[in-house]
């Protein structure tokens, strides 16, 4: 009795539908038979799943000062930075408050680089580089110069520098002349030093 139960165990299954009609499905088939059937003549290989593409790494601008990478997407592009130490943003900010107290040797002191460069602009056209070169520049201006009021505005901040507009009202003790200067200065920072200074000016009589 129990092998004719497990015969029919193993024979087709048949679920009853609607009346006259049977279906009949098949008992699964086993692993080994579905490995037979796809090695068979002229059978179709079993179609993989198709994988995710793999994302490639984006590459990110070196970090500075703190800041956030940006991702170079295009040919040409490159990441600007200052280094380590303070930021154009922090120098700046205090280059302005100082000069605003009348503090202009402390800024020299605090920020220049030893090898600092300094660029007059036009009517002047000439550049000193060196620490010791651009004091002996400033101090000669300082002698033949009476600064009656001065006050700075910004800093108006980049990527690589900073900028300052400047306004003096200043007495040419050789000449008795007295004008009004206006004028924006650019700063280059590299490592927390200001390592170039560039005047750009206006005279106004």
């Amino acid at each position: 009795m129990a092998k004719k139960l497990a015969k029919k165990a193993a024979a087709k299954k048949v679920t009853k539908a609607a009346p006259g009609k049977k279906i009949i499905s098949k008992a699964p088939a086993s692993k080994a038979a579905k490995a037979g059937a796809a090695n068979k003549p002229g059978a179709k290989p079993a179609a993989k799943p198709a994988s995710a593409p793999i994302a490639k790494p984006v590459a990110k601008a070196p970090l500075g000062n703190g800041g956030v990478g940006v991702a170079i997407k295009q040919p040409g592009e490159f990441s600007v930075t200052t280094g380590d130490g303070l930021t154009p943003a922090q120098i700046g900010a205090e280059l302005v408050a100082m000069f605003n107290r009348g503090e202009f040797e402390q800024i020299e002191h605090k920020f220049w680089s030893p090898d600092i460069e300094s660029i007059e602009g036009l009517g002047v056209n000439l550049g000193w580089r060196g620490r010791h070169a651009v004091e002996q520049k400033g101090q000669a201006w300082m002698r033949d110069h009476h600064i009656h009021g001065a006050s700075a505005e910004g800093p108006f901040v980049g990527s690589s520098g900073f900028a300052v507009r400047f306004k003096m009202d200043v007495e040419t003790k050789s000449t008795g002349q007295r004008v009004m200067m206006d004028e924006v200065a650019v700063y280059t920072v590299h490592n927390g030093k200001i390592i170039r200074e560039e005047f750009m000016y206006a005279m106004m009589g």
